[in-house]
């Protein structure tokens, strides 16, 4: 199975999911936050059905700016007595 130029496997490249874990290397703010989107999609994931939330690549990428914000320090603190991800679904019942 050799990788293409998109960093994908033939099988891959014909719609297959890849089970393969990703090995993350390093401690940087961007290898961070990739770890902490990996968490959130699980979590977020698990209550799909009764958020709404849908995985698409708008989700993906303001999820991943979300969590490299929160790892440079960058995150506003959540407003007294909101649950953290309630402020996340606002957001994805907005779009």
């Amino acid at each position: 199975m050799a990788t293409g130029r998109t960093g994908q496997t033939a099988d891959q490249s014909r719609g297959e999911a890849s089970s393969r874990p990703v090995n993350l290397q390093g401690d940087s703010p961007e290898v961070v936050a990739f770890a902490l989107l990996r968490y959130l999609a699980q979590l977020e994931q698990a209550q799909s059905r009764e958020t709404g939330v849908v995985f698409d690549r708008d989700w993906l990428l303001d999820a991943y700016a979300d969590c490299l914000d929160a790892v440079k320090g960058n995150r506003p603190p959540s407003e007294a007595g909101e649950a953290p991800a309630a402020g996340a679904k606002a957001r994805t019942k907005a779009r």
